[in-house]
């Protein structure tokens, strides 16, 4: 007898079974936070540091004025520090949205600083090993002249940052990136000039392809250094000009001011970049690392020396030699140091020292004995970086009760200390050439101030005669405004 069959379905493949559905636009997030989670942890750790007290220093606040002014097509660069084309790039759209231009330059600022330290973590990683890279990131990030560069908004940690990122670009074969990359350090430090035009002259000679923008690159620098200058001074040299009217205690004042810029310069360093460089040098006759490696630690050492010599030539001619220019040659040798020791190292271990279980436990080691040298000095910089953020942050209330910027400026001419011009014009929307910090004269309005925290106030009241009518126009920690008003307007 014939069975009967039952023709039983062909059940479908599982993923038939589900429905097809639109993708939702959130799920494009984590594949955003995934490709760029180093820019994300960046900013997140950029924006926990303004749960402290936060305010810019003198030459921030005057980019930060240049950029109100260039926006209101007002520009007065006769007072205030040299010219920086990058600063004022970013202070000009940020002038749109009124108080918040400081801190959103702040943020750039500091997030440029953190990023400095990674991309000083990822050369030293790729030259040495994890251990290399933790024992670069952690003396540049907790030297003095890192926190607070970083902490009051000078541009020095954007300026590595850039730097490094550059030599990282370049190393992946992103040529265009590295130069689009070096042309903004070129846009903060005349001394990288150099290196961007032989590094652009040798991108016209292998590159054709990205010949228009070197192109575009070189005209863009004199354009964007010099003319904003001349319209605003009157000068197209003024920015050297003001670089050669150094502080009374620059190293173009010593008896030999080469001399006085290597010291400044040794000076930078903890002992254990010292040990690291010495670790540097035994490990190419310990184990000679490989050529790549070598190339690449040899030019930027050889970077960082002519770097170091184009400031001390200038300044042994007159310009100041501050120890902000040493900023980025200073970075470079953190990075050489971490590298000798991840050399050294690697030497002694073998390859196991750059990767695994031991890489990890070795750069605990090495980042511990990089940081114990540096890491008593924190704590005062954060009291003294803490006390000039108070100090600005009190100026905004300051005016206000004074009775606003107008009726300050309608009681006479506005004075205050020497490093306070800047952010006493941002409040009273002035020009800092409106701003006087000469001996103040009738009919006047003083800010007063205590610069740190032992200092005596300044400006002084006496020349300005009988204090019998002088009035406290406004009262905060740190300030005074004394005014002697024109024909009693306060």
């Amino acid at each position: 007898m014939a069975s009967a069959t039952i023709a039983s379905p062909i059940m479908p493949p599982v993923q038939e079974l589900t429905v097809s559905r639109t993708s939702a636009p959130a799920l494009a997030l984590p594949r955003v936070a995934v490709r760029h989670r180093v820019a994300l942890v960046i900013a997140g750790l950029t924006a926990l540091t303004f749960l402290a007290p936060a305010a810019p220093t003198y030459d921030p606040w005057a980019w930060i004025i240049w950029g109100r002014e260039v926006l209101h097509l007002d520009l007065s660069t006769v007072h205030g520090p040299s010219w920086k084309p990058l600063p004022v790039l970013l202070t000009t759209p940020f002038s749109l949205f009124g108080g918040l231009a400081p801190d959103l330059w702040l943020f750039v600022a500091r997030a440029g600083t953190i990023a400095g330290v990674w991309f000083a973590f990822r050369l030293g990683r790729r030259l040495g090993g994890t251990p290399a890279g933790v024992a670069a990131a952690i003396p540049y990030a907790l030297a003095p002249w890192t926190l607070r560069n970083g902490a009051t908004g000078n541009s020095e940690g954007v300026l590595v940052a850039l730097a490094f990122a550059a030599v990282d670009r370049h190393l992946d074969g992103r040529d265009r990136a590295a130069f689009v990359l070096a042309l903004g350090a070129a846009l903060l430090r005349p001394e990288a000039w150099p290196f961007v035009g032989l590094y652009g002259l040798w991108l016209l000679w292998r590159r054709p392809a990205v010949r228009g923008l070197v192109v575009a690159g070189f005209a863009s620098l004199p354009a964007l250094w010099l003319l904003p200058e001349w319209w605003g001074s009157g000068d197209l040299l003024r920015a050297m000009h003001r670089a050669q009217n150094p502080r009374a205690d620059s190293p173009a004042f010593a008896e030999n001011p080469v001399r006085a810029v290597l010291e400044q310069f040794a000076s930078m360093f903890t002992p254990a970049v010292w040990v690291g460089l010495a670790a540097l040098v035994l490990a190419v006759f310990v184990r000679r690392p490989g050529r790549r490696e070598l190339a690449v630690t040899g030019a930027l050492l050889l970077g960082a020396l002519l770097w170091v010599v184009e400031v001390a030539v200038m300044t042994s001619d007159g310009f100041s030699g501050n120890i902000r220019y040493l900023v980025m040659p200073a970075a470079i040798l953190c990075v050489a140091a971490g590298v000798g020791a991840g050399w050294l190292l690697r030497g002694l271990l073998g390859r196991r020292a750059a990767h695994g279980g031991l890489a990890a436990a070795l750069a605990v080691a090495v980042g511990a004995a990089f940081a114990a040298p540096a890491v008593h000095r924190v704590p005062a910089d954060v009291k003294a970086v803490t006390y000039q953020a108070r100090l600005n942050d009190n100026v905004a209330g300051l005016v206000a009760r004074a009775g606003g910027p107008a009726r300050v400026r309608a009681c006479g001419q506005v004075h205050t200390g020497p490093f306070q011009v800047p952010v006493v014009a941002w409040y009273t929307r002035l020009h800092t050439t409106q701003v006087s910090s000469l001996v103040p004269r009738r009919p006047a309005v003083v800010f007063r101030v205590r610069s740190n925290g032992a200092g005596r106030p300044v400006p002084s009241l006496r020349t300005l005669g009988d204090q019998a009518d002088l009035r406290n126009l406004s009262v905060a920690p740190g300030w005074r405004i004394v005014g002697a008003c024109r024909g009693g307007a306060a």
